[in-house]
């Protein structure tokens, strides 16, 4: 990843920042969030739920690749999860499967969880 060095990174992290998995707008999704975080990163998130399932999930972000990474590992980690509950996806929650991430690209993880809720409240406050 650009200006860090790779010898403090996780494999996890170099993995799904080198390649992210659910990357792009999905093709059929009824919630979707997008925030920009004060550094100027922009992350979006596209669910399916189904029976208030999340089924599918995908992501696209403006960032580097700690974003990356982090976008990835959400998708990841909310598959299979209630919309409630991947609403409740926490920046911890991703750092810890990330395997961590450097002080300075933390807010990241922050930008997704955030980005994650939006996406579920997107989901929730249309009555779904």
């Amino acid at each position: 990843m650009e200006d860090i060095d790779q010898e403090d990174l996780s494999p996890q992290v170099i993995e799904h920042a080198r390649r992210p998995r659910n990357k792009g707008i999905l093709p059929v999704y009824n919630a979707e969030g997008r925030i920009t975080g004060p550094c100027g990163d922009t992350m979006a998130f596209w669910l399916e739920v189904r029976d208030g399932m999340v089924k599918n999930a995908s992501f696209y972000t403006t960032g580097c690749g700690a974003s990356l990474a982090c976008g990835s590992m959400a998708t990841c980690l909310v598959r299979g999860m209630s919309v409630a509950t991947a609403a409740s996806l926490s920046q911890k929650d991703i750092l810890d499967a990330l395997g961590g991430l450097p002080p300075e690209t933390e807010h990241c993880a922050l930008l997704a969880a955030n980005t994650m809720r939006a996406a579920c409240e997107n989901y929730l406050d249309n009555g779904r």
